[in-house]
């Protein structure tokens, strides 16, 4: 019986070792075989070099800098809790750690007190070194190597680095709205939002490397192991239509516009008037791009509007600035001749509304160019009305409002240029003069440079070159999108523009130094489904009639210090034009 028992407890054992390792082998071979290389094998992606943006004259406005990435051998850490305590407190030294280490919880402003990222990123890094069966896990990306050398310092075995390179901004501010930024999703990868960086990203990005190395079970490299490298590809070059210097002073003088006449914020665009080419675009209040927290705090709630570009993502009702497109329509059209007069004796009463002109003064028979000098509704108004509905939307719309114009910037909105259906007469006759309509600063710099042109709407764009990493070259040229008047027509609508600058009621514009052509837009700002005659837009779009080197807009969201166009934007306007005149070989000629 001994005997039987012995050989039946042998034939047992060998029947459960057997099975054991048919399941093993056969059943769940290739678990166990994933498990045994991830034990053995460590991977490594190796992050391409994110191509860099330069002005048109070659300066560096977004680079790379070099930082490193932490990771650990989490067999070699004893005390978890102490040492991701110790990591912690050194990594939240860096002011973009966020940006480039998400941790899911930090984006709810009720979570986000001052000691709640601390606790969350130790709980994290606790749980990566809890993971005893692997030999590597990447702990924080984009580590800059002042701390870098806090952390060898601390002397904690299994603590390791890699060369790593994250996105850099030498000129701060200066273009951010344009640039847009970089950060890294919750996966760890790194993507561009806004702006070129979100509209470039893939070519901006390249293509990341991979390095795998197999390792001895006491964690040293086996020199004669499998091994596999395959390099990065990194990301092309963008060089931009975008001039530094006038770039900078657009970004001073439209600061110091919202600061002068406290408005909420303002919008510029600068277009080389025969080419569509971007000289100069961007909005205020700004954003560094380089050094932004992504988290709530008491000093600034960050959010994707905080990163917009006004200039293409607001759309607002432009007012009076709509009168110069409106008769250029309407004359083009043949629905009036330049010597259309109109009769001003008093309000225009259309069904149960009321138009009137802007400070309520009437001035008999006018024209065409006393029309625009006064910046008068009713004459806008009638304009429309005798144009037509279907005739003045169709010109609208061939302008390029109520679409996107196509600007290699990401963000960019369509504006608002309602169905033909819902036109009745009133709406008609208000759009006349820039009610109704919803437009972008973009789109209306881009129709007065098709009225300066010649009457060719030209696509606007940011990006004249691209270099990718084995140099070749891609080159955009300028594109027209269509034809919208006839020469003849820009030319009578550029000497109307020219003549409501110099007859007109801005004491700035009648004392520049320089003949200038363009309009003013006082809008006032639909609350509650009234006009709200305290709170305006103000916008002055125009250009130099010598050359017309470029059409400039500048736009004020409600101002406080005054509603008006004239007393606001018009004086900032014309500083920011005698500034940059000499940059175009510009000399006063009046």
């Amino acid at each position: 019986m001994r005997h039987r028992f012995i050989l039946f407890f042998f034939l047992l054992a060998f029947v459960i070792v057997a099975a054991r390792l048919f399941t093993i082998q056969i059943l769940r071979n290739e678990e166990f075989t994933i498990a045994a290389e991830r034990q053995r094998t460590v991977s490594l992606d190796i992050p391409a070099q994110r191509g860099k943006i330069f002005s048109s004259s070659g300066e560096f406005l977004a680079t790379n800098e070099e930082v490193y990435l932490v990771f650990a051998d989490p067999q070699k850490v004893e005390d978890v809790t102490s040492f991701s305590r110790a990591i912690a407190s050194v990594l939240l030294k860096d002011e973009r750690f966020f940006s480039y280490n998400p941790i899911p919880g930090l984006q709810d402003p009720e979570q986000a007190g001052s000691s709640k990222p601390e606790k969350l990123l130790v709980e994290k890094l606790a749980e990566l070194l809890s993971k005893k069966d692997r030999r590597w896990v990447s702990l924080a990306r984009k580590i800059p190597a002042k701390q870098v050398s806090e952390l060898k310092k601390l002397g904690i075995s299994g603590l390791g680095f890699e060369p790593d390179a994250r996105r850099f901004y030498p000129e701060g501010v200066l273009t951010s709205t344009v640039l847009g930024f970089v950060a890294s999703d919750m996966d760890g990868n790194d993507h561009g939002y806004n702006g070129l960086e979100g509209y470039y990203d893939g070519d901006l990005r390249g293509k990341e490397g991979k390095a795998a190395q197999e390792y001895s079970a006491s964690g040293e490299p086996i020199l004669v192991g499998a091994s596999s490298f395959s390099p990065p590809q990194n990301g092309s070059d963008l060089y931009l239509t975008i001039d530094r210097t006038i770039q900078g002073i657009l970004e001073r003088k439209i600061r110091e516009g919202v600061e002068r006449y406290q408005a909420k914020s303002g919008s510029f665009v600068v277009l080389e008037t025969r080419t569509g080419k971007v000289l100069s675009i961007g909005s205020y209040p700004n954003f560094d791009p380089g050094n932004f927290n992504p988290l709530p705090s008491d000093k600034k709630t960050a959010t994707s509007g905080d990163f917009r570009n006004l200039a293409i993502a607001a759309t607002y009702e432009p007012g009076s600035v709509m009168k110069g497109v409106t008769l250029a329509s309407a004359v083009d059209s043949g629905k009036i001749d330049p010597s259309w007069t109109f009769d001003d004796r008093g309000p225009l009463k259309i069904g149960g509304s009321t138009i009137n002109t802007w400070d309520g003064k009437h001035w008999g028979k006018q024209t065409l160019a006393e029309l625009l000098q006064k910046s008068n509704n009713i004459g806008a108004a009638e304009v429309a009305l005798a144009t037509g509905a279907e005739t003045l939307r169709s010109y609208f719309l061939n302008f390029g409002f109520g679409a996107r114009l196509g600007i290699d910037l990401e963000g960019e909105e369509a504006g608002l240029v309602k169905e033909l259906k819902e036109w009745r007469q009133i709406d008609l006759a208000t759009s006349g003069f820039g009610q109704g309509v919803g437009v972008t600063a973009l789109q209306m710099t881009s129709a007065y440079a098709a009225l300066a042109n010649g009457g060719v709407l030209m696509k606007p764009y940011i990006v004249e070159k691209i270099i990718d990493q084995n140099g070749r070259e891609a080159n955009f040229l300028p594109t027209p999108k269509r034809r919208v008047i006839s020469a003849g027509t820009s030319e009578l609508v550029v000497e109307l523009l020219r003549s409501a600058v110099e007859g007109g009621e801005s004491i700035a514009l009648r004392n520049f130094r320089y003949r200038v052509g363009g309009k003013t837009g006082t809008a006032q700002i639909p609350v509650e489904g009234k006009y709200d005659p305290a709170k305006t837009n103000v916008t002055f779009v125009g250009f130099f009639i010598k050359d017309r080197p470029f059409v400039m807009l500048l736009e004020l969201e409600e101002p406080t210090t005054s509603t008006f166009s004239a007393t606001t934007i018009v004086p900032l306007w014309t500083e920011v034009a005698a500034e940059i005149a000499p940059l175009f070989g510009i000399l006063p000629d009046k």
